[in-house]
């Protein structure tokens, strides 16, 4: 963004005095709408986020509302923002006055932060904290790191994030997710840009790429999905797959299972198919008929395990694979090898344990910088890569990192990444290209489960609202109006 913004200012596009006017106005009519009455405070540092500030409060002060300035720090922003209004700038150690304002912009800080805030600004933070009034962040939180999403030090508790322009990627990570409250970005005049290195996954942007998905016809054109799960003992995560894919979409579900879980998945998922992988016929016949197949959930890590992945592998040619699970772990060491195996559709569905074991990594390296080891995996095994985590990142060659916006307790219930392997492989039978398959598969679990309440929700609880979900993201309208780009519900809204 600070690349994007040099760029539009040095190029000739829009001048930096006209993008913070914008931003300005665009804070305001926020402001105004949220909260209507009352009087409004703004604290303001020196830099472009304290400008921004002043712009929004000198527009509000225009538009009749009763606001107070304060000033964090030496110096305040170029006075020419104030456009000749007579808004006085009161030191940060007065910001108690502020008690009584129905809202405080917190311009303290911008997105440059790297380090923690020095002590006045820290101080200033500390005090916005304790002044128990609802606070907007102007493009982030001051004290958040707006590439990483960590706090050094003092930061911010916003209740409403007001990004400029687009959503920083810090802030759809922790612990910056949890501080921000409601993130909005709205437009401020920004010219046409190249394409971005990420983008959201949002309901509109699975609305696009699901014009046929959407409206099943029949049985073959929704595809046929064979689905290799659930060792002895491991028949639930057969049944949750089974289940999700059914719910997603798919037309016929076939489970190829151990044959002790028979019975348990022909009661569970009366809708599916089932088939013993102990006998090679039905399991060929299985692999030779699906459209797409999932291989992994609950499948062990042995040597049987193995076979039948490759077995999957081997017979997939160019049709799409989900490796989920043990699928992936049973290439621990020999990962070199499975890049010979993988059809170019192939979707892998690691979490930061299996991606260390099959990347031969330290599992904190993953953690440390998902958003490059998820690319570096894509690249590697020319396919999709969706690493789970908090946010779950989808990388693809060729194409931009696509980042979850949908979190919370709900979707740490075990056996969740089950859920998500079935409705994958639904999308993948549906037709779609795998880095939308799995962005869909994310978006639309993610929905589900913030149905549910976040105590005593289970990943059983999540295919039954599948169908919700998918109506929801159909009956979203193709474009919408209004500066507003992109909203998101502050972490445990219902809403998320």
């Amino acid at each position: 963004m600070s690349a994007l913004d040099s760029e539009a200012v040095s190029g000739g596009s829009i001048s930096e005095r006209a993008l913070i006017e914008s931003a300005g106005r665009e804070i305001a009519h926020l402001v105004q709408d949220l909260f209507p009455n009352g009087p409004i405070a703004a604290i303001v540092g020196s830099g472009h986020n304290g400008a921004d500030a002043l712009v929004a409060l000198r527009a509000l002060y225009a538009w009749g509302r009763t606001t107070f300035a304060f000033k964090a720090g030496r110096r305040a922003p170029a006075p020419d923002v104030l456009a000749g209004w007579d808004i006085g700038l009161r030191p940060a150690s007065d910001l108690s006055h502020a008690a009584g304002c129905s809202a405080l912009l917190d311009g303290i800080l911008g997105t440059g932060l790297v380090d923690a805030p020095r002590e006045e600004a820290a101080a200033a933070i500390a005090a916005v904290n304790s002044l128990g009034v609802p606070v907007v962040a102007v493009d982030v939180p001051s004290g958040v790191n707006a590439t990483t999403g960590a706090v050094p030090g003092a930061c911010v508790r916003a209740d409403l994030t007001v990004c400029l322009g687009w959503p920083k990627l810090g802030m759809l990570r922790p612990p910056a997710r949890e501080l921000a409250g409601d993130v909005v970005a709205v437009e401020i005049g920004f010219p046409p840009t190249p394409a971005l290195r990420s983008r959201a996954i949002t309901g509109r942007w699975l609305r696009e790429h699901l014009p046929e998905a959407l409206s099943r016809r029949s049985k073959s054109d929704a595809g046929y999905l064979a689905l290799i799960a659930g060792r002895e003992g491991m028949a639930g995560a057969a049944v949750l797959a089974a289940r999700a894919a059914l719910r997603a979409g798919a037309g016929v579900v076939r489970v190829v299972s151990h044959p002790a879980n028979r019975e348990i998945i022909q009661k569970s998922v009366p809708g599916a198919v089932y088939a013993s992988w102990a006998d090679e016929r039905e399991l060929s016949g299985a692999l030779d008929w699906a459209h797409a197949m999932v291989v992994g959930p609950g499948l062990g890590r042995d040597a049987e395990a193995r076979r039948l992945t490759e077995s999957v592998l081997s017979s997939a040619g160019a049709r799409p694979v989900v490796l989920d699970a043990d699928g992936l772990s049973v290439w621990e060491g020999a990962a070199d090898e499975l890049p010979a195996h993988l059809p170019p559709s192939a979707v892998m569905t690691p979490h930061p344990g299996e991606m260390a074991r099959v990347l031969d990594r330290d599992i904190e390296s993953i953690l440390e910088n998902p958003f490059v080891v998820a690319e570096e995996a894509s690249e590697r095994f020319g396919c999709t890569v969706l690493l789970k985590g908090d946010p779950t990142i989808v990388a693809a060659p060729d194409e931009p990192l696509l980042v979850a916006t949908t979190r919370g307790p709900a979707l740490a219930a075990g056996g969740t990444g089950d859920v998500v392997a079935g409705v994958t492989g639904a999308l993948l039978a549906n037709g779609l290209a795998g880095h939308v398959a799995a962005s869909g598969a994310l978006l639309l679990t993610g929905l589900a489960a913030s149905q549910g309440p976040a105590i005593g929700h289970t990943a059983e609880d999540i295919p039954d609202r599948l169908q919700d979900a998918r109506a929801a993201v159909a009956g979203l309208e193709k474009e919408r109006g209004g500066s507003v780009l992109f909203a998101l519900p502050r972490i445990g809204d219902p809403k998320a």
